[in-house]
């Protein structure tokens, strides 16, 4: 009589698949988290780059003044369109010449502690992030 092979894994076996699992997400997961927060960021300056041509159509519709304009229905939250609100767009310093628009994150959101929390665009192109115009946070925030 042959013996018969045995059937399953070992206990070895199953140990050295969970520690390959284990690496793989270990790896997998930090890369995966800075995508969905490069999205999100993309999805605010999005947000920010379609209110600003809101505000250009505005301006040139009303004799070429800002005052009076607010953001479309909509428009106030990104993603805009659907999905979980991640920033709030707002509407700030309007006059005659000038607007900024503000990106923030929402407080207790997944984007809450990232640098990339305030994004801002005025009426001439300036772009800020956390508050400075350039530099790593600003690279980060506006060109990834």
């Amino acid at each position: 009589m042959t013996p018969r092979p045995p059937h399953g894994f070992t206990l070895i076996e199953l140990m050295i698949g969970v520690l390959i699992v284990s690496i793989l997400t270990a790896v997998a997961l930090p890369t995966w988290s800075e995508y969905v927060a490069r999205t999100r960021r993309h999805d605010a300056r999005t947000a920010l780059m379609q209110a600003s041509q809101w505000m250009e159509r505005f301006r040139a519709e009303n004799r070429g003044v800002y005052t009076g304009a607010a953001l479309p229905p909509g428009h106030s939250v990104s993603p805009v369109g659907g999905g979980t609100p991640v920033y709030d767009i707002a509407l700030a310093d309007v006059t005659a010449a000038t607007f900024t628009l503000a990106a923030t994150a929402r407080a207790g959101g997944p984007m809450a502690s990232d640098p990339c929390a305030a994004l801002t665009l005025a009426h001439d192109g300036r772009r800020t992030a956390a508050g400075v115009g350039s530099g790593p946070v600003f690279d980060r925030c506006w060109t990834r």
